[in-house]
């Protein structure tokens, strides 16, 4: 009978063993789990960290984009006003000619008159 109870336990035994073995298993996958989200979780920081360094160099460029718009906006003005009086100086000057050719003209009509 001793025989028999022996024969009994001793697949238990083997079930705890096993048991145990699953459970040791599990802990370390548990473990690796952990240590690979640790590892996740430190890359996604130092990705968080990159992302809002980029963002704030972005937003830094996009105002010197603006201001250099702004800027640019100034000098055409500038330029078209410039170009604008330097047309108006050109339409005198030509007008200031063409009076100055009559008045030579008549001025030669004179003179073979006298």
């Amino acid at each position: 009978m001793e025989a028999d109870s022996m024969a009994d336990k001793a697949p238990e035994a083997q079930a705890a063993d096993s048991s145990q073995a699953e459970f040791e298993v599990t802990t370390e996958r548990l473990e690796q789990l952990m240590k690979s989200m640790e590892v996740l979780l430190s890359d996604v920081e130092e990705l968080r960290s990159h992302c809002s360094h980029q963002a704030t160099e972005l937003v830094r460029a996009a105002v010197e984009l603006r201001q250099q718009q702004d800027e640019l906006k100034q000098s055409y003005s500038d330029l078209s006003q410039e170009m604008q009086g330097i047309m108006d100086s050109m339409d005198d000057m030509f007008s200031t000619k063409s009076a100055f050719e009559t008045k030579e003209k008549q001025a030669q009509k004179l003179n073979r008159q006298l």
